[in-house]
């Protein structure tokens, strides 16, 4: 099943000692490119991480969000740096008895130094590092399963797209080869009325050969047959699920350059409408294989 790269996933864990939240948000983008938005402490679990979230995509620009709430002051990792207080403590008292003042320290700006407050040092609680890593695959799965839904919509529309190509270069079929002895016979006639007027003989085998070259000239049905083959290929990719944004890329690319082949060869209203019709429904198709991964 398809995936799109535009998603949206979340999870919360709450427990008597912290809350953990995760937030996932996803757009288009020709690789993975995940983007942090965590507290500093946690960043040296990315590497970890980013394991876990490459097993979900391969494609897009993948914001995560953590926020975590530690509501029991024991499992807090803070320690003050007493050392450092007393030190700050020390010295503007001694500040104070040179100029002769009374010093009376104002604890709640000390408070607010985060300079004065330190890790513990402490290992990290094994049920909070569990935790954080379970909110985060409750993240992804959630995530995951929007950019299914999206991809089954996507799929969906690029199928129904796809078989009105196919019906377009079917009427291709028909009428290029009506157009191909509608113009061949025309010039036949041309030529023959030419020798007539200037009573010239003309080798019938040169003639034919010329014919030859203005009929080949004239023939799509190499490029309505490659184009039968890349359609077919795109249903092959679409069936087969998996990453196939690259892959589909690639086949719209190649349809373009064969329908566009067709409309140079034969510039006729009946060939041109149709390959105009044919072009805008691959727009469309190679618009939203921009957001498959």
């Amino acid at each position: 099943m398809p995936k799109s790269m535009t998603g949206y996933g979340s999870s919360t864990i709450r427990t008597d000692h912290w809350s953990i939240n995760w937030e996932i948000k996803s757009v288009n983008g020709k690789f993975l490119d995940l983007k942090w938005k965590i507290p500093q402490s946690m960043y040296s679990s990315v590497a970890g991480w980013e394991k876990t979230i490459r097993s979900y995509a391969a494609r897009g620009r993948v914001e995560l969000f953590l926020k975590i709430q530690i509501t029991d002051p024991d499992r807090l990792d803070l320690e003050l740096d007493a050392s450092m207080l007393e030190a700050m403590l020390s010295q503007l008292s001694k500040m104070a008895k040179k100029h002769d003042h009374c010093f009376t320290p104002d604890y709640n700006v000390f408070l607010s130094m985060p300079s004065l407050w330190k890790n513990s040092g402490t290992e990290p609680d094994p049920g909070f590092t569990k935790d954080v890593h379970d909110g985060l695959v409750g993240a992804l799965d959630d995530w995951d399963q929007c950019r299914k839904q999206e991809g089954r919509a996507l799929l969906d529309d690029l199928l129904a797209r796809i078989e009105i190509l196919k019906s377009i270069v079917l009427e291709l079929h028909d009428v290029s080869e009506e157009i191909v002895k509608d113009r061949f016979a025309l010039v036949q006639e041309r030529i023959n009325q030419l020798l007539e007027q200037v009573q010239v003989q003309v080798d019938d085998s040169r003639m034919l050969q010329e014919l030859a070259i203005l009929a080949d000239k004239l023939d799509v049905s190499e490029e309505l047959t490659r184009l039968d083959a890349h359609l077919a290929s795109i249903e092959k990719v679409l069936a087969h699920g998996g990453e196939m944004g690259r892959k589909l890329d690639f086949l719209l690319q190649e349809c373009f350059r064969e329908i566009n082949t067709c409309a140079n060869k034969i510039q006729k209203h009946e060939i041109g409408a149709r390959t105009v019709s044919f072009k805008a429904e691959l727009e469309k198709c190679r618009e939203q294989v921009q957001n498959l991964e």
